[in-house]
C-alpha cells in the first residue's frame, strides 16, 4: 500500500511538470507514526567471531530493510576503533552471507551463502581477490565430486545445500553438514510435471555429514542413519561427536542418537546410553558433555546439562536445579574441565562457566547488558560478546580473558541516533503462590496525566521478555503509551518447573498472571484503566485470543499469528511433539484440547480484534487466524485479518517486533495498521460490528 502511494505522488508531479493548468492538487501523503517509518533503515547484528591471532573480530551485521536486509560480514578490529565491511552479496544473492568462522592461520575468512542455485560454503582470502565457494556434488552413481570452485556437471551430479560446518581447530579439515537437493532424474520429472512426492520420505533431501579437506575441497562422505543435526570436534580434531535425527522427529517424538567419527576410521560408532532428547554434545577427558531434556517434567526445548562418565557410563545432570533456562551457547575449555554457557535468569541472560567435575557454577563478569551470543578463537585467548540493554542496541564486547574488562567495538551503527532511549522499569507482583515479574516502559507525561498502555504477550509459550533493546517498545512508547511485558508461568528463565507450570492449561493460569501483573502496573504507575489493549505474536497472538471473550477491560486486541483450534493446528502445522506435551494427543484428550482453544470462547467475543497472518506459515498456519475472523464475524463481532504473502512464522514475527525484513515494505504497512488499531480504540473511535453472516 505505501508503495503504490509512493508511485501515485511521484506520478502526479510528472504530470504537474507537463500540465500545471490541469493538474489537481495532490493530496498530503498519509501520516506516519512515530518511528514506524524509520524503522526501515535500521539494521541487526546477529553474531561475532574473534580471529585466532585475536586482533579482529567477524561480526554478521545484516542491511536495513529498505536496504534489502541482506546480512553481510564486517571486520571489526579488537582495539575498538574502526570496522569494514568485508563480504557484499552479488546479484544473484538470495540470503547475503552468514555464519562467520576462520581459517586456523587466520589468513581467510569463512561464510555461507546462497548464490545461484545451491548453498554454499564460501573461503575469502583476506589477501584479497573473491570468495571461492566449495561444491560438494552427489552423481546418481560413481564418486562424489567436490572441490573449491569445481565445475559441476549438473546433468550428471547435483550439488547439496551447506547448512552449517565446524572449522577443526587442530587440523586442516573441515566438518560441513549439507542437505541433498532434488537429482537431476527428479529435475526431469519435476519440468514434464510428472512430480508427486511421498510425503515423510526421509531419502528425499536427506541432511548428510562430509569431511571437507580445507587445502583442496576433496570431501568424504559419512555414512549415518537419518539427519545430521549437530557436529563438536573433539581434543586434538582426532574424532567428531555427531547427532542425528529421524526425518519425521517432530511427529513422532524425540528420537536423537549420537556417534563417534574417527578421522580416517571405517566408519561411526555409536555412543550408547543417551537420552533421545539429546541435542548437542562434545568430547572431553571427563566424558561426553552433553545437552537433553530437562530431567524436570518440562516443555520440549527446556534443556539440562550433563556428562556421561567415560569408563562407567552413568550421567550427571549439572542443572537440574537451575534457577534459570540454558542458552545456545557451549564452549568446552580447552582441558576440557569446564563448560561456558549463557544462561537467562529472571530477566537478565549472562555468560557463566560451569565445572564438569562439581557442578558448581559460577557467573561472569561482563557488560551490564542481555548477553546474545559469545564466541572464542581456537586457543581461546580472544573473546567476543554480543549483546544489548534496555537503552543501548546490541554490540559486540571483546576481552582477551572472559570475565575481565570489554572494549566495545565500533561498528556500523544499529539504530538512528536520535531514537529515544526508554529505560526499563522491573515490575514484581504475586498471583496463586507465584513470584512474577515483567517489564515497564513509561513515556513522557505532563504532571497529572495518566498513559494508555499496551501488554505485549510473549510467544512460545516458553518465550520471555529480558531485559534487552526492544525496537517494538521504543516504538509504542513513540506513541505516547506506556508498554507492560509480563512472563506469566511457562515462560522460561525461572528452572524447568516453572516453564512447566502451565501444563495442560494454556490460557488459563498465565492468563490470570497477566491481568494480576496489569493489576500491578495499575497500582505503581500513571497508567489510564479506560485506556489499555492487548497485543502478542505466535503464543501472545494465541494470549489475544484467550482473553477476546473473557474480559473487557482492554480496548483494542492484536493477535499475530495465533492458534486459534487445537483440533485443526494439531493436524496442518510442521511438527506437533510440542504441543503434543501440553495436553496431549487430541483426539484422546477432547475436551483438554477445545478448552485451550480461544475458538472455545468465542461466542462471547466483543472486543475488536485485529489478525495478521503470514500466507507462507507453517507453524501456525494461514487457516488458524480465517477461522477466529470467521467465528467472529458470524456473531457479529469487530474483527479484521491482514495477510501477507510470502511470509512465514519467523518473517513476520521480525516484522511485528520491529526488526529487519527481506520484504521492503510488510512490516512497515503491518505496524502502521497495528498502530492506527490501537490509537482509534483508545480515542472511542470502536470500529462498527459487522452483521451477522446469515
Amino acid at each position: 500500500m505505501i508503495a503504490r502511494r509512493a508511485v501515485s505522488a511521484m506520478m502526479g508531479l510528472v504530470l504537474g511538470a507537463t500540465a500545471a493548468h490541469a493538474a489537481e492538487p495532490a493530496a498530503p501523503a498519509p501520516a506516519q507514526p512515530p518511528l514506524n517509518a524509520s524503522l526501515r533503515a535500521v539494521r541487526n547484528l546477529l553474531e561475532a567471531s574473534p580471529s585466532p591471532d585475536g586482533r579482529q573480530v567477524a561480526a554478521v551485521v545484516t542491511d536495513s530493510t529498505e536496504d534489502g536486509g541482506r546480512p553481510h560480514l564486517w571486520l571489526l578490529s579488537a582495539d575498538g576503533r574502526s570496522a569494514r565491511q568485508a563480504t557484499f552479496s552479488t546479484a544473484d544473492s538470495e540470503t547475503g552471507e552468514r555464519s562467520a568462522g576462520w581459517a586456523a592461520d587466520g589468513s581467510a575468512l569463512y561464510f555461507l551463502a546462497k548464490r545461484g542455485e545451491a548453498r554454499r560454503l564460501y573461503r575469502l582470502s583476506l589477501a584479497g581477490g573473491e570468495a571461492e565457494p566449495l561444491k560438494i556434488a552427489r552423481p546418481a552413481t560413481g564418486a562424489l565430486v567436490s572441490g573449491w570452485s569445481r565445475t559441476i556437471d549438473e546433468d550428471a551430479a547435483v550439488e547439496t545445500d551447506v547448512v552449517g560446518y565446524e572449522i577443526a581447530p587442530d587440523r586442516p579439515m573441515i566438518a560441513v553438514i549439507a542437505a541433498d537437493r532434488d537429482t537431476a532424474a527428479r529435475a526431469a520429472q519435476i519440468k514434464k510435471k510428472d512430480d508427486g512426492v511421498e510425503v515423510g520420505r526421509d531419502d528425499v533431501s536427506k541432511v548428510r555429514l562430509y569431511l571437507v579437506d580445507a587445502a583442496t575441497g576433496a570431501a568424504q562422505d559419512v555414512a549415518l542413519p537419518g539427519d545430521v543435526t549437530s557436529v563438536r570436534w573433539g581434543p586434538g580434531s582426532t574424532a567428531l561427536t555427531v547427532v542425528t535425527t529421524p526425518a519425521d522427529e517432530d511427529d513422532v517424538g524425540p528420537a536423537a542418537r549420537a556417534w563417534r567419527v574417527e578421522v580416517g576410521a571405517a566408519g561411526p560408532v555409536e555412543l550408547k546410553g543417551l537420552p533421545r532428547t539429546l541435542r548437542t554434545a562434545a568430547l572431553s577427558p571427563l566424558g561426553l558433555v552433553y545437552e537433553a531434556q530437562c530431567a524436570i517434567d518440562a516443555p520440549p526445548g527446556c534443556n539440562d546439562l550433563y556428562v556421561q562418565d567415560r569408563g562407567t557410563g552413568a550421567s550427571r545432570n549439572l542443572t537440574r536445579d537451575l534457577d534459570g533456562s540454558l542458552g545456545s551457547t557451549m564452549i568446552l575449555a580447552r582441558d576440557g574441565r569446564s563448560v561456558v554457557v549463557d544462561m537467562l535468569v529472571g530477566l537478565r541472560s549472562r555468560l557463566a562457566r560451569i565445572d564438569l567435575a562439581t557442578g558448581r557454577i559460577d557467573g561472569i563478569d561482563g557488560p551490564d547488558a542481555a548477553v546474545a551470543g559469545a564466541a572464542t578463537n581456537p586457543a581461546q585467548t580472544a573473546w567476543a560478546v554480543v549483546a544489548s540493554g534496555s537503552t543501548t542496541p546490541r554490540a559486540v564486547w571483546f576481552s582477551r580473558t572472559l570475565g575481565a574488562p570489554a572494549v566495545k567495538l565500533a561498528g556500523p551503527a544499529l539504530v538512528s541516533a536520535d531514537w529515544p532511549a526508554t529505560p526499563s522499569r522491573t515490575v514484581t507482583w504475586t498471583n496463586d503462590g507465584l513470584t512474577l515479574q515483567g517489564l515497564y516502559y513509561a513515556p513522557a507525561l505532563a504532571p497529572g496525566a495518566k498513559a494508555p498502555l499496551v501488554v505485549v504477550a510473549h510467544g512460545g509459550p516458553t518465550g520471555a521478555f529480558e531485559d534487552s533493546y526492544s525496537n517494538l517498545a521504543h516504538l509504542l512508547v513513540a506513541q505516547g503509551w506506556a508498554v507492560f511485558t509480563p512472563n506469566p508461568r511457562g515462560s522460561v528463565g525461572r528452572g524447568a518447573a516453572f516453564s512447566a507450570a502451565n501444563k495442560n492449561d494454556l490460557g488459563g493460569g498465565d492468563y490470570r498472571d497477566i491481568m494480576t501483573g496489569v493489576d500491578a502496573v495499575l497500582a505503581a504507575y500513571p497508567v489510564d484503566p479506560q485506556r489499555m489493549a492487548l497485543i502478542g505474536y505466535s503464543y501472545g497472538g494465541e494470549m489475544a485470543g484467550f482473553v477476546e471473550g473473557r474480559t473487557d477491560r482492554f480496548k483494542a486486541l492484536v493477535s499475530g499469528a495465533p492458534v486459534i483450534d487445537q483440533f485443526s493446528e494439531y493436524g496442518t502445522e510442521n511438527g506437533s511433539w510440542y504441543d503434543r506435551w501440553f495436553y496431549g494427543l487430541p483426539w484422546e484428550h477432547f475436551a483438554d484440547a477445545w478448552r485451550q482453544s480461544p475458538l472455545a470462547r468465542v461466542g462471547q467475543a466483543r472486543t475488536p480484534l485485529l489478525l495478521l497472518q503470514g500466507e507462507a506459515d507453517p507453524t501456525d498456519p494461514l487457516g488458524q487466524s480465517q477461522e477466529m475472523r470467521r467465528a467472529m464475524k458470524q456473531i457479529g463481532a469487530p474483527v479484521t485479518l491482514v495477510t501477507y504473502p510470502r511470509e512465514t512464522h519467523a518473517t513476520l514475527g521480525a516484522a511485528f517486533s520491529g526488526g529487519v525484513t527481506r520484504e521492503p515494505w510488510h512490516g512497515d504497512d503491518l505496524r502502521r495498521r497495528m498502530i492506527a488499531f490501537l490509537a482509534d480504540a483508545f480515542a472511542g473511535k470502536s470500529p462498527a460490528p459487522p452483521a451477522p453472516e446469515r
